[in-house]
């Protein structure tokens, strides 16, 4: 009985290395995802030759990665993924049937599958533990993420009201055009070509460029506090070890 119960004790603890290994390679995917399709691909101009598919293949790609980093959590991953097929559905059907209905459908599962993937990272980021580079990673990630919600919820504002924005003859058909001027909302720098014009559109952008302080701002905070506690408790750590070798043995 007791060979089983150690052998079975390294199993376990091998199991959870994996995972952690898994969800860390995961995020780095992510990130490494996440910089392609926002800043490296649309540079070069790699999406002009097929706009649409290009979007849905590289939210796809996304998606799929992005619910895998919840992988440690089987709760959450499996909440995660329904989420994200059900995305993934939806914004492929709109390449076969580009309904009004369809589109907005796609737009707001993408939406829903986003927040989701935006809730893992943050859980990934601000759960207990020292401070290191994958958790700064998620957190550039899940910042990131908050500009592909918010270019879905334009999206969205735009697919229920047409004149929600005044778009100068932009293509906004797809979530991937609505990126560049969500980062310029979540930073507060603007995006020339796009204007906001009724009091619903307005009010979402005034909401992004807050959040995007109070993201930077609340994050900050957490992560030096955090780092602040995790070396605390290793001087704490170190100096028990000190007075307990120095105490004489009985």
């Amino acid at each position: 009985m007791e060979d089983s119960t150690e052998s079975f004790m390294p199993l376990n603890t091998r199991d959870l290395l994996t995972r952690s290994w898994q969800s860390q390679a995961n995020l780095a995917l992510f990130l490494l995802l996440l910089i392609l399709t926002t800043f490296v691909l649309p540079a070069v101009g790699f999406e002009k030759n097929s706009l649409p598919l290009y979007d849905r293949a590289a939210a796809s790609v996304l998606a799929v990665v992005g619910a895998a980093i919840a992988w440690g959590n089987r709760k959450l991953f499996l909440l995660t993924s329904l989420l994200v097929i059900v995305a993934i559905a939806f914004r492929w059907a709109t390449w076969w049937r580009p309904t009004h209905t369809l589109t907005l459908c796609s737009a707001s599962t993408g939406l829903a599958a986003i927040i989701m993937i935006t809730v893992v990272l943050l859980w990934q980021v601000l759960r207990a533990g020292p401070v290191t580079g994958m958790r700064i990673q998620g957190a550039i990630s899940a910042y990131l993420c908050l500009a592909f919600a918010w270019a879905h919820a334009y999206q969205i504002a735009e697919l229920l009201d047409p004149g929600a924005f005044n778009t100068a003859g932009i293509d906004v058909s797809v979530a991937i055009h609505w990126i560049n001027y969500s980062l310029g909302m979540l930073t507060t720098l603007g995006y020339p070509g796009i204007v906001p014009i009724d009091s619903v559109a307005h009010t979402l952008c005034s909401a992004e460029a807050v959040t995007g302080q109070l993201y930077l701002a609340v994050l900050v905070a957490r992560l030096v506090s955090m780092h602040v506690s995790a070396e605390e408790q290793s001087k704490q750590t170190r100096s028990a070890e000190r007075e307990s070798s120095a105490s004489p043995s009985d």
